[in-house]
Parts: C-alpha cells; structure tokens; sequence
C-alpha cells in the first residue's frame, strides 16, 4: 500500500488518520456524555468526574494534533477519483460534509481549550502536567467559547450521520463494496 494517495486509492496515512480521529471522536463523545452526566464523587469504568475531564481535554488536544497531521496528508497529494456509484447529489454532500468535518475537527478543541483556560479550569495534560494558561480567566469568552464548543458538536454529529448514512446505503443496499476505499489492504 502506497503510503500517500494515488489517483485510484487512499494512501497508508489517509487511512491512519481517519481512523486514528474516528476512535479519537468517538472517545470524546462517550467521555463527554459520561462526565457531564456523573455527579460529584461517582465512579463510573474507575474514574471519577475529574479524571474523565482531565482525560477529555488531554485527548482533545492530541486530536488537534492528529488534525493538523491529517490535513497536512490532505493536501500532501491528490484525491482518489469519486467512485464510481456515487450519486451527483451524493458527491455535494460528501463534499460539503468533508468540510463540515475538517471545520469540528479544529473548532472543537480549540473551543474547547478557549473554554477551559477562559473559564479558569485549565488542563491538567494526562494527570501528568499543568498547562500555562495564556488566556486568563474571562468569563465572557469562556461562555462564547462553550457555546462554540457544544455548537460544533452538533454539527460534528450531524455530518457524521449523513457520512455514515452514505457509507451504510452504499455497503448495504447498492452493496458496491464502498467502505473498502477507508479499510486497510488485504494483501492477495
């Protein structure tokens, strides 16, 4: 497997970052649920509210970074050409829903970070190390930059839906073998 793309297939890194942010997402939406939904002193998988809040920051930052190396592949080389099944409106919407995706996969951490320092929370980096806080606490930006945040995540959710929606009607009703350009080669 060619490690960039080429004009018929994704490339090794385009495929290690898609998933590397699928799983990092879809962390951030479970710990997310969880820790805004536990109250103070519970327990829940051995971690309480703190934790699964030092955690949420941590990995958001770490998706930012894996964001920034994904874009970077982006642009690095070309595009596989559309499959071939795919509809003219499907195209439009894949489209517009990349860029929706590739916008939430910066705005929120950066939101999110805004709203921590803003709000006077800070981020302690994996438990490990205290970041600086460059903002200082201002709650007017704090609130605008949560709003951002959980703004964001709806728009990341939705686009994920119709991502998905797209990938599963291609996999399952015109059964064309589409989700197979993101999954790693079998080797023959």
């Amino acid at each position: 497997m060619a490690l960039t793309n080429t004009s018929d297939r994704y490339g090794f890194f385009t495929k290690l970052f898609h998933w590397l942010i699928v799983a990092l997402f879809a962390w951030q939406y479970v710990s997310g649920n969880i820790m805004t939904g536990m109250e103070r002193g519970q327990l829940v998988a051995g971690m309480n509210q703190n934790g699964y809040y030092n955690w949420h920051k941590s990995i958001g930052l770490v998706a930012l970074a894996i964001a920034c190396f994904r874009l970077l592949n982006r642009y690095m080389g070309q595009l596989p050409a559309w499959a071939p099944t795919l509809t003219t409106p499907e195209k439009t919407f894949i489209h517009r829903a990349e860029q929706a995706l590739y916008l939430t996969m910066f705005v929120m951490p950066v939101s999110g970070y805004i709203y921590v320092m803003a709000g006077g929370f800070g981020v302690l980096l994996f438990g490990q190390w205290k970041m600086p806080n460059p903002i200082g606490k201002v709650e007017s930006i704090a609130f605008a930059a949560k709003w951002v945040h959980i703004g964001a995540g709806w728009v990341l959710a939705a686009a994920v839906l119709g991502h998905l929606f797209v990938v599963f009607r291609h996999q399952f009703v015109v059964k064309d073998g589409l989700i197979r350009r993101m999954l790693p080669q079998r080797k023959s």
